[in-house]
């Protein structure tokens, strides 16, 4: 019976080649969509947790609160740490870590000639650090590490570059060797496992906590500054009571901090595994907020479920072709249940077939996302028991999905109906006012129209992105980083490229207008309350600063020379220039009543406001500008940055580059044009992602659609095959016939817009409303999606009803 079933299956899938094509195709690319969004959501959900104590891992968060709201920081001051150990002991441990760091790596081998790396993914982390997490240690000491200011330890990945191959597998002759890193020296104490991606601390390279406090030692004593890249971890015990540990951190923050910040601040436990995906305190890089996870989900199902009813489509068609085989088994004895099992065979079978297509296609779209985020993302399709086990449950979904329905249908038949050909478009239940077809057809030009819309406002809200004025000039800027905090180099640096006519200006700054890691102080008025200090962002710069960018300066004066305050110095008082928000938080009039007074940092410096400038965007669009307080500060300026007068950097690369050596000759050129700036500190990274979701999904919805009206449209051609023919010879014209085929299919267009118009828009309202610089949603947009999808639905039908409208009418008459 079995081999009966399969040479029957064999027969039909060859025998109906263009529709087992078409079956093949959507099945194949939703199952390939399926297994991305699969490896996708896998590999953000399961972030950190291959550590073993990864349930009782948590990140110390906090809440600050201001009078201009609430701010949620991911990140706590540096002596944070150092105080949790001593007032919890019974907490495992306690870690902290500064991550994204740069490092310039020279390597002086007796054997070999100097090398000098650059490596960008440095972090400093204390001893504590590898008890916390779990790094498999591949040579050197297992325990201890970090604990000395002068060792490093390396991933096997790094250990490969800076030593090659002929280290490999045999790092414990690397042990004890000594490397340069930012001209001091550190011995190597360990070699780990590469880190997976899928981590919140991610390096390539650990250097001692220790070694960043020396050298910082005021830095890491300040409660009163949190710095971005900087993260402190605690391990509890098991059984601990997370909430009296929260309960605690207020007695905790009441004991450190003064009182006016401990009224405002309140300290968090944030368990690991929210780390990543609550958008609220944001991710050690990035988080992926569950929202977009879902949104991905949702499109998967929607393709897949699009597959689906394409095949039921398709199936359905065909079911005329084998009403007389239906009913020559029913006549020799077949049962519903046997015919049931071998329909839903053929299915399972076709399916198995797309399910391997499938996995080779997903892996393709997984290397095409790796291409294009390889800055953030390294996902890859490793077949283990997880991704068997997802693909035979979706593979039997599938089957029940597509097969039920059309096999159910075809077992219902009257064998003497089947066999005398008098089975009729309503016997399968897609002839009547409200039939199933027609549903399934307004079910996938909804689904196609929410998606084209939802990617024409996405594809519409990046370009607002990066289009918009942002107050400052980034064209024609090149940025490149200075390694070294010497003036005399910077002033000759300065010299050298103010020579070439193709410079307009030089500026030595801490980043630009919008930077992805900025510094927050607090300010306020002099005769306001402590209370009312706010949050302002401290920017250091010179006085080319604002012509170099060109931000409108709409009061007072630039900053000058004389102007310029070296840290440490005692008098702490100082001019600055502010930006227009920081005048209207501050409660001043307008920008000329706020030129000349005095302002309290961080309630121990006095700053003159002596220029205001307009509003320029400090942050990335998705949030409001933020006070500004422009200092000028010479001794934290790591970035240069050059205007061109022509506009053309690849020109002006060579001589900066040369100049740059000459001065720099043991680090490592780097730079960027403002433009690229932009794109790779990943300012808009998950929008970015979205984008490209709803565009490579509305593809293939669409195309799925396309598959699935064909087969539609076959469907009809074979069940009026014979009203054709007897049209044309009564004097019917092709027109008239392909109106025939295509009036009906435009009335359900347009009822599938009616449909997906306010779904659409309530869907996207919602995400537009998450950016505080957003575009409206225009009536044009759901024109586009409709006449999108009228178009594409005509020219499929079109397609099949001129090739049925051409037919011979001898050839479908010829029986009557």
């Amino acid at each position: 019976m079995f081999k009966n079933y399969l040479v029957t299956t064999y027969r039909n899938l060859f025998r109906n080649k263009i529709n087992t094509i078409i079956n093949i195709t959507g099945l194949t690319v939703s199952i390939a969509c399926c297994v991305f969004i699969y490896v996708f959501v896998r590999h953000e959900k399961t972030f950190d947790s291959f550590h073993a104590n990864a349930d009782r891992i948590y990140r110390i968060v906090s809440d600050d609160k201001n009078t201009q709201g609430a701010s949620y920081q991911g990140y706590v001051s540096f002596p944070v740490a150092k105080a949790l150990r001593n007032d919890f002991p019974n907490l495992e441990t306690v870690t902290q870590v500064y991550v994204n760091n740069t490092a310039v790596v020279s390597i002086n081998d007796a054997s070999t000639t100097r090398k000098v790396f650059e490596e960008k993914e440095m972090t400093f982390a204390d001893e504590y650090f590898l008890k916390t997490f779990d790094y498999p240690v591949l040579a050197g000491q297992k325990t201890g590490l970090l604990a000395s200011p002068d060792e490093v330890v390396l991933t096997r990945e790094l250990a490969d570059r800076f030593f090659g191959k002929e280290f490999k597998n045999s790092f414990d002759k690397l042990i004890g060797k000594t490397l340069t890193i930012n001209k001091s020296n550190y011995k190597i104490s360990a070699i780990l496992e590469n880190i997976p991606r899928n981590t919140n601390v991610t390096f390539k390279m650990l250097l001692p906590f220790k070694d960043f406090a020396r050298n910082n030692t005021k830095l890491v004593e300040n409660w009163k500054d949190n710095y971005s890249e900087s993260y402190t971890f605690v391990t509890v015990p098991t059984n601990y009571r997370t909430r009296q540990f929260e309960a605690d951190l207020v007695n905790f923050k009441n004991k450190y901090l003064d009182r006016e910040s401990a009224q405002r601040t309140t300290f968090h436990a944030q368990p690991l595994s929210k780390v990543h995906t609550e958008e609220k305190y944001g991710g050690t890089y990035y988080a992926t907020p569950s929202i977009l996870i879902i949104a991905f989900v949702c499109m998967g199902i929607i393709v897949l479920l699009t597959a689906c009813i394409n095949f039921i489509n398709l199936a359905t068609a065909q079911s005329f072709k084998r009403a007389k085989e239906v009913g020559i088994r029913k006549v020799l004895g077949s049962n519903k249940w046997q015919l049931m099992l071998q329909f839903m065979g053929e299915t399972f079978i076709l399916i198995l077939i797309a399910s391997v297509a499938g996995l080779l296609l997903a892996d393709q779209f997984l290397s095409a996302f790796n291409n294009y985020l390889s800055f953030i993302v390294d996902l890859g399709l490793h077949i283990d028991s997880t991704i068997i086990i997802f693909l035979a449950g979706l593979s039997i979904l599938v089957t029940f999905l597509a097969g039920y329905y059309p096999a159910r249908s075809m077992t219902n038949f009257a064998p003497i109906k089947a066999l005398k050909h008098t089975i009729t478009g309503r016997n399968t239940g897609l002839s009547s006012r409200f039939s199933l077809r027609k549903i399934l057809v307004v079910t996938q030009f909804t689904v196609s129209q929410v998606l084209v819309f939802g990617t024409i406002i996405v594809a519409t809200q990046m370009k607002h992105f990066y289009t918009q004025d942002l107050g400052f000039k980034k064209e024609g800027i090149l940025t490149v980083e200075i390694p070294e905090n010497n003036p005399q180099k910077r002033d000759l640096f300065r010299n050298h490229l103010l020579s070439q006519a193709q410079v307009g200006d030089v500026s030595f700054n801490s980043g630009p207008p919008t930077s992805a890691s900025n510094s927050y102080s607090e300010f306020r008025r002099k005769d306001a309350p402590q209370t009312e200090k706010v949050g302002v962002e401290r920017k250091f710069v010179d006085h080319h600063y604002i012509p170099t960018y060109n931000i409108k300066l709409i009061a007072g004066r630039n900053l000058e020379e004389a102007d310029k305050v070296a840290i440490g110095d005692t008098s702490k008082k100082y001019n600055v220039v502010v930006n227009k928000k920081a005048v209207n938080v501050l409660g001043y009039a307008n920008a000329a009543q706020a030129l000349n007074q005095t302002i309290i940092v961080n309630e121990k410096d006095e700053a003159t406001i002596v220029g205001v400038t307009d509003n320029f965007y400090n942050v990335s669009l998705q949030k409001e500008i933020d006070p500004c307080l422009l200092f000028y500060g010479t001794n934290w300026v790591p970035m240069a940055a050059i205007k061109t007068n022509t506009g053309s950097i690849s020109t002006l690369l060579p001589f900066v580059k040369q100049k740059w050596e000459e001065l720099y000759p043991d680090q490592v050129f780097k730079s960027l044009s403002l433009t690229d700036y932009f794109k790779y500190k990943a300012f808009y990274v998950l929008e970015d992602i979205m984008y490209q979701g709803f565009k490579i999904f509305a593809l293939l919805s669409i195309i799925i659609g396309c598959l699935g009206l064909y087969g539609l449209v076959s469907f009809l051609a074979i069940q009026r095959q014979k009203e054709i023919g007897i049209r044309k010879v009564l004097g019917a014209s092709v027109q008239g016939i392909v109106y025939m085929f295509s009036k009906e299919f435009v009335i359900l267009v347009i009822i599938a817009f009616l449909l997906a118009a306010p779904l659409g828009y309530m869907a996207m309202s919602a995400w537009l409303q998450t950016f505080a610089n957003r575009i409206s949603i225009s009536p044009f947009y759901f024109v586009i999606a409709f006449l999108l999808s009228l178009i594409v639905a005509c020219c499929t039908v079109g397609f099949k009803a001129i090739a049925a409208a051409l037919a011979n009418p001898v050839k479908s008459l010829r029986t009557e």
